[in-house]
């Protein structure tokens, strides 16, 4: 291979090269990008399951604790009607009127 024949052959190599590399970096670029787009959609999936779980662990603790609530409820009513009946039956025992009731 002559001179002039072995710089035309690196002169059409070289093209060739940087069309290569062209290409090559035009797809490295546009799988990027489809990378990108999946991480984003994936990003957002994830913030709506995870909102939805933090929705439903309120709704879990806003009814454990209006349960908790109308259990301390039923206890409080218990132990009122009670006191209101022993105090009642000693008022009756005694003949001591309770003046808040007339």
């Amino acid at each position: 291979m002559t001179p002039d024949e072995f710089k035309k052959f690196v002169d059409t190599m070289s093209t060739i090269v940087d069309a290569r590399a062209k290409t090559t970096e035009t797809l490295i670029k546009g799988e990027i990008a489809s990378v990108k787009q999946e991480l984003r959609e994936e990003i957002r999936a994830s913030e709506e399951r995870t909102k939805d779980e933090l929705r439903a662990e309120i709704l879990a603790a806003r009814a454990e604790a209006k349960a908790d609530h109308l259990q301390v409820l039923g206890k409080f009513d218990r132990i009122t009607k009670s006191f209101d009946r022993r105090i009642t039956s000693l008022e009756e025992k005694t003949g001591s009127p309770n003046v808040d009731k007339h």
